[in-house]
């Protein structure tokens, strides 16, 4: 489970009445702010192919939250960049959120475009809650302007698990606990978010964030530890080809 996190004092805006995200690492498409995804090495393991030549829905990420399975698909539509025949593009990613075995439906609240954290890259940040009604979500040509992805190069996505009952104020803002995580109600009366909750009875308790735990490999006889992309659910990497 990756969950939202307050990392600064700024969000970013709130999409719909349910919609919070984390602040953007870098805000993208100014006109003098190119975003330039170059080729990297060492990335291959454990990763997938996104055809920007097809505009078909492509698998982005698979993952499982309230035991159900399902996975993010994009369509995307690119277009000539003024870099040269390397590189494309995006014009259009039309998003969506397919629920393969569900207890609840996982839906997406919004998509925020950042700046990849591990250098020459891009990343998509998905966040996703139970029990909602939004199973699409489109990125337009606004949204994606002046990102230009270069042959061989890598899309990141992250996707985070917003609570199921995040508790807002008087305007409809969402609220923080003192940990910066968002302040949540265990149930409506007639579903339990048992991702962010433990109950017993009437013990009650919210589940400690692990995404905060040291990750660190354990190593037996000094081996070295795997450290390949998309080994967990929550993060995928997606070569780009065209």
């Amino acid at each position: 489970m990756k969950t939202l996190q307050k990392v600064t004092p700024l969000l970013a805006s709130l999409m719909f009445s349910f919609s919070f995200t984390l602040a953007q690492d870098k805000k993208m498409g100014a006109a003098d702010d190119a975003m330039i995804v170059k080729k990297m090495e060492g990335l291959e393991e454990y990763s997938s192919t996104l055809d920007l030549n097809d505009d078909r829905k492509q698998l982005l990420m698979a993952g499982q939250n309230y035991q159900t399975n399902y996975g993010i698909y994009a369509s995307i539509t690119i277009g000539e960049s003024s870099l040269g025949s390397n590189y494309k593009t995006l014009k259009n990613v039309d998003f969506e959120i397919v629920n393969y075995k569900p207890t609840y439906f996982i839906g997406i609240d919004s998509i925020v475009v950042a700046s990849n954290r591990m250098k020459n890259g891009l990343t998509f940040q998905i966040y996703t809650r139970a029990q909602s009604d939004v199973h699409t979500y489109t990125l337009n040509e606004a949204a994606l302007k002046n990102i230009h992805f270069e042959q061989g190069s890598y899309l990141h996505s992250e996707r985070y698990l917003n609570p199921m009952f995040p508790t807002k104020d008087a305007s409809g803002k969402v609220l923080f606990d003192s940990d910066g995580r968002v302040s949540c109600k265990p149930d409506n009366g007639k579903a339990f978010d048992f991702e962010f909750f433990y109950k017993d009875g009437r013990h009650v308790v919210r589940k400690e964030d692990y995404d905060k735990e040291s990750e660190d490999p354990q190593t037996y006889m000094n081996e070295v530890a795997m450290q390949l992309p998309g080994k967990r659910c929550s993060t995928s990497f997606n070569k780009i080809m065209f």
